[in-house]
């Protein structure tokens, strides 16, 4: 599990804007390496090309990682978490993590106008030297990522990310990684 931490902050590097809103963790939970032979990565979506596609990215941070699409369909996996829980730990899985989208909002910000300092002394510039003020619309992505203990048969961590304009599925997935994976480490779920 440590390594694929490590990894995840190297691969996430430069990637969209995101933040941790918020973060749990089960009270004296810790995850060991050891623990986590088998890992299912989940994307909680309708979309089954955009499920594959995230499951596929966070598939690449870890050889441990396999994506839920290989085991079970779209409908089984938003039908029955339970189901899916026991039919995992069957197929010898240690671990789960989920990814879903909570929400989109769209943010409105004025941008203040006003004279460019750069023109002062250019009068020819003149269309440059003042700019009038304006709205800027940002799209931000509220995404929940949850990591499930199957051996303990618990929620051992949950997380809340906003990114702000993802352009590309993958950049957003890897700048989520970035996030998740500096917060359980700053949460001491991940031990050595």
């Amino acid at each position: 599990m440590k390594k694929l931490f490590i990894a995840l902050c190297i691969l996430a590097a430069g990637c969209t804007s995101t933040s941790i809103m918020n973060s749990w963790k089960a009270p004296g939970e810790t995850l060991t390496p050891k623990e986590y032979k088998k890992v299912m990565v989940v994307a909680y979506v309708k979309d089954t090309k955009a499920r594959k596609q995230v499951e596929d990215q966070l598939a690449k941070f870890n050889k441990t990682f396999v994506q839920s699409y290989i085991e079970f369909s779209g409908e089984q996996i938003m039908k029955d978490s339970a189901i899916i829980k026991k039919q995992a730990k069957e197929k010898g899985y240690d671990g789960v993590i989920v990814m879903k989208l909570i929400t989109t909002k769209a943010k409105s910000t004025y941008v203040a106008g006003g004279v460019n300092p750069a023109y002062s002394n250019q009068i020819f510039y003149y269309n440059d030297y003042y700019k009038s003020s304006s709205y800027a619309t940002d799209m931000e992505y509220v995404i929940a990522t949850n990591i499930y203990s199957l051996t303990k048969d618990k929620l051992v961590w949950s997380g809340v990310t906003a990114s702000t304009n993802a352009k590309k599925l993958d950049k957003l997935v890897k700048g989520i990684a970035k996030e998740v994976a500096y917060q359980v480490r700053e949460d001491k779920l991940i031990v050595d």
